[in-house]
């Protein structure tokens, strides 16, 4: 039997969806990064679920041996390590509007705006729009900026050459803007703030992000950015993910 049917049909067995898998294994592992999408690429084209493999094999009861037997007997084959990465951009400030805007307005599961301020993002007039139509559509919308009143802060104006209380005047701003935009989407937008400075800047919707590293005395916008497709399980789209639900546990609810 090949690996997408053994795994069809034990989650059938069992009585489960898609949905009801990808839940089960989050809850096993405790992360929350899965989605029937990565389950349908497992039955429908053998994807290896890579690092995701000994929590598949637990949800379904099955010997992670006999799992990762079938999948190196039928799984997928790859052309080599599959390429995750779309473009690499010398300075964010390369990237248009539309192209940023694109990642969100396709998005159809999750949003996800992480960093300090997200400024241009709260103050676009196209946002509202596109997190309306979103949410109202099911999508889930994630904002996580930087708790306004760190201390720290001071560092990073000063790093960036910013006059004193920069950062934290725009990150009000923008927590402001995102919270009057949260009020009309519904509960399936959520608002929060974390209190250690981010090493990056990530824009999320579905599989594709940005990806902004803050580089030491730098301002954001000359900072260079990559741009990623999420390409296999496990990867470096997973691995940015995965640090961002890690936050996001820990951050407080913005206004509580």
């Amino acid at each position: 039997m090949g690996f997408g049917d053994l795994i069809r049909q034990r989650r059938e067995a069992l009585g489960w969806s898609q949905d009801d898998l990808a839940d089960r294994m989050m809850q096993i592992a405790g992360r929350y990064t899965l989605t029937r999408q990565h389950v349908w690429r497992w039955e429908k084209k053998g994807v290896d679920p890579k690092f995701w493999l000994p929590t598949l094999a637990k949800a379904l009861n099955l010997d992670p041996d006999q799992l990762r037997s079938a999948s190196a007997n039928g799984g997928a084959e790859l052309d080599g390590p599959p390429n995750e990465s779309v473009h690499l951009y010398a300075a964010r400030e390369l990237i248009t509007r539309a192209q940023w805007n694109g990642i969100i307005t396709e998005a159809r599961e999750v949003i996800l705006l992480y960093g300090m301020a997200e400024y241009r993002y709260a103050f676009d007039a196209a946002v509202p729009g596109v997190l309306s139509a979103a949410t109202a559509a099911g999508c889930e919308v994630r904002v996580l900026l930087l708790d306004p009143g760190l201390p720290d802060i001071a560092q990073i104006d000063q790093a960036e050459g910013n006059p004193a209380g920069t950062l934290s005047s725009r990150i009000r701003a923008a927590l402001g803007r995102f919270q009057e935009i949260a009020e009309s989407c519904g509960p399936r937008m959520q608002v929060r703030t974390h209190h250690t400075a981010p090493s990056v800047s990530i824009v999320r919707g579905d599989d594709r992000m940005f990806v902004t590293p803050y580089v030491r005395h730098l301002i954001g916008r000359s900072s260079p950015t990559h741009e990623l497709r999420r390409a296999v399980d496990g990867g470096a789209f997973d691995r940015y993910a995965e640090h961002v639900d890690n936050v996001w546990t820990t951050a407080k609810e913005h206004g509580s």
